[in-house]
């Protein structure tokens, strides 16, 4: 798997929430990715990492998002952060932010610690159809669009819930398994 992910693959593989499709920090296997999915390019691919150390490296980590990761992560919140200059322009489409998710799911991360970079991941779907989470519906859906699956069933029933703590107003933008009061609730 790591070879298929340094020679520029697409992986798909269950997650603890949904089914992902992931590739490596490549401008030619992120364009892969937009493609299998016909995903449009305004949005942004969102980056898994194995710890608090390789977030920091990516992004910046304020007080609050600092409390949130302490109480949720490794788990099903992405975080979107302000990015540093560790991550190319074109990972996040010219955004100065960045989805990032520390998986509770012990194959991803140790497959993040052996690459020994952050997988960009986003759901192995086609952009607009709901989250897939058994291994047969996505290879039916990305059939011919993927270079390997891992033939497993993810764990959860929806994708992350997404908070954005790259400004000064906390944001909840997609609610999933952990809900907003949750997160107020780690903020205090």
């Amino acid at each position: 798997m790591i070879d298929l992910l340094k020679g520029g693959g697409l992986l798909a593989f269950p997650t603890d929430t949904v089914f992902g499709l992931a590739c490596i920090m490549d401008e030619e296997a992120i364009k892969k990715v937009y493609a299998a999915k016909d995903r449009s390019f305004d949005k942004p691919l969102p980056m898994m990492c194995d710890s608090l150390k390789m977030i920091r490296k990516m992004a910046y980590v304020s007080d609050d998002a600092e409390k949130v990761i302490s109480k949720f992560v490794p788990g099903a919140l992405t975080l979107i952060l302000k990015k540093k200059d560790t991550v190319p322009d074109m990972v996040t489409m010219n955004k100065d932010t960045i989805g990032i998710r520390v998986p509770d799911d012990r194959f991803i991360l140790e497959l993040i610690a052996d690459l020994k970079e952050p997988l960009m991941v986003t759901s192995a779907n086609i952009s607009g159809n709901g989250s897939l989470l058994k291994w047969q519906d996505v290879l039916t859906a990305m059939d011919g669009k993927i270079d390997g699956i891992l033939c497993e069933d993810a764990r959860g029933e929806s994708a992350s819930t997404i908070i954005d703590l790259s400004g000064e107003e906390i944001k909840v933008l997609r609610e999933g398994p952990i809900g907003f009061n949750e997160i107020m609730e780690a903020l205090q």
